[in-house]
């Protein structure tokens, strides 16, 4: 029975730890991903008006966080300009394929899963820009994040549950000491009324024997 309660005990620690670590641990995750990719755009949309600005090869600006590069195509689909400087845009075949896909996309912006990069579309009276950038590193972040979360969430769960054996044991300790003295006081009772019901039983059987006249019969009574 108190083996029973004390497993019982941690069994709803260990729930409400587990929840609690999830949803914690769940939050950090969505909120990083979320910044992550809110930084990424935002960036991409202040390169996106000023798509072409002069730039030092193969530096980042203040701004500018993520490889990217951008495209501006005109209004009946023909290639207008690359620009960017951390790409090699002389594969027309690759920049064809990226521009269909944004073409047929309804998004303004979205991630391009087979070539791991993340467009931003603004659309203008005479052409369309495009810039795309690199997440690689924003995935790797959020790769390293959630194998992290996971190590964590593992520790603190094997150390909640050391704490819960702990406490269940100091929960249930009042409940085994009443249960021990309960034990022993039907064991003491028990052992204290064994002789006086030895007696009355055996004077029960005397004065129901018809060996004894009723004087000695009424003696047993």
């Amino acid at each position: 029975m108190i083996k029973k309660l004390q497993i019982k005990f941690v069994i709803i620690n260990m729930s409400i730890v587990t929840i609690m670590l999830c949803v914690i641990l769940g939050l950090v995750y969505h909120f990083t991903k979320a910044n992550l990719e809110a930084e990424s755009i935002n960036m991409m949309e202040n390169i996106a008006r000023k798509p072409f600005r002069l730039e030092i090869p193969k530096e980042l600006g203040d701004d500018v966080r993520l490889p990217y590069f951008t495209i501006q195509i005109g209004p009946r689909g023909e290639l207008l300009a690359t620009g960017g400087g951390y790409y090699d845009l002389s594969d027309k075949e690759f920049l064809d394929d990226l521009i269909n896909v944004v073409i047929r996309s309804p998004k303004t912006f979205a991630v391009i899963e087979e070539y791991n990069l993340r467009y931003y579309r603004l659309d203008t009276p005479m052409s369309y820009y495009f810039v795309f950038s690199d997440i690689s590193s924003e995935r790797a972040t959020l790769h390293n994040m959630m194998k992290s979360c996971f190590i964590i969430g593992g520790l603190s769960f094997f150390m909640f549950l050391g704490i819960s054996i702990l406490l269940s044991k100091w929960a249930v300790k009042p409940v085994d000491l009443a249960w021990k003295q309960q034990r022993q006081f039907v064991a003491d009772a028990s052992h204290e009324l064994k002789t006086p019901l030895t007696v009355i039983i055996t004077n029960a059987e005397l004065a129901q024997s018809p060996e004894y006249d009723d004087e000695s019969k009424q003696k047993f009574i």
